[in-house]
């Protein structure tokens, strides 16, 4: 069986291509209904990052703000969005990947496999 993961994929639909170098950082909820930041990280340049193993993802409400509006710039790609968060209820013993679909004036994310 494999071990329990959250994990994310983004592409850039405007240009088909995987979206390298985004920083995406895990926040959880707390029971003070506070995020509480978890971990930073980057997408590789496959688009692809993970950003919890097991030992560190425990059921619970997450949100996952990926920093697009500096991955356009870095393009000179003018964004209506500088940030999107995507917040996700976590509460099955089981992995989840979230895959997020860019462009600089829209987004659509959904629960991967």
């Amino acid at each position: 069986m494999n071990a329990r993961k959250l994990s994310t994929h983004v592409l850039n639909t405007s240009t088909g291509k995987a979206a390298s170098n985004v920083k995406v950082t895990v926040y959880r909820l707390n029971e003070f209904q506070e995020w509480i930041a978890i971990k930073p990280a980057q997408t590789n340049a496959d688009g692809r990052c993970q950003l919890l193993a097991e030992a560190d993802f425990i059921n619970g409400i997450y949100k996952l703000t990926f920093q697009v509006g500096s991955y356009f710039a870095e393009q000179n790609i003018k964004t209506f969005y500088p940030a999107i968060d995507v917040v996700v209820d976590c509460c099955e013993a089981q992995s989840y990947h979230i895959p997020l679909l860019i462009s600089p004036f829209g987004y659509t994310t959904y629960r991967g496999t």
